[in-house]
C-alpha cells in the first residue's frame, strides 16, 4: 500500500493508495457501457493505476467495454466522472485520466 499525502499550512492529510483505487472503482461503476471486474478483487486493483506529482495525481485505468458503446463517448465520460470524483472527495487535483480500452465483452445471447 503506497501512502499519498497532501501538504497545507495547517497540516498533512494522508490517503492510503488503497482509498483513492477505491474511489476510482467507484467512479467506474458509474458510467455505462464498462464491464468491472468486480468478481476478482486483484483483477480489480490491477485494472487502476495511480500516481502522485506534488498537488495533483495522475490515474490510468484499464477497462472493458461492452461492444456495443461507442469508445470515445465512454472514455471521455470515464475521463470527466473519474476526475470529477476524486476532487469531489479528496484535496487532490487530477491532472489527466489515461483510458485503456484492454477488451471489449461480445454478449451472444
Amino acid at each position: 500500500m503506497k501512502v499519498v499525502t497532501k501538504q497545507d499550512g495547517t497540516g498533512r492529510l494522508v490517503y492510503s493508495s488503497d482509498i483513492l483505487r477505491d474511489i476510482v472503482d467507484c467512479a467506474l461503476g458509474e458510467v455505462k457501457g464498462v464491464v468491472k471486474y468486480a468478481d476478482n478483487s486483484r483483477q480489480a486493483k490491477d485494472c487502476i493505476k495511480i500516481d502522485q506529482y506534488g498537488d495533483s495525481v495522475h490515474v490510468d485505468v484499464f477497462v472493458k467495454l461492452l461492444c456495443t458503446v461507442e469508445v470515445s463517448d465512454v472514455a471521455s465520460r470515464l475521463q470527466n466522472t473519474i476526475k470529477g470524483t476524486i476532487e469531489s472527495m479528496t484535496e487532490f487535483k487530477v491532472k489527466d485520466v489515461n483510458v485503456h480500452v484492454v477488451d471489449v465483452e461480445v454478449n451472444e445471447n
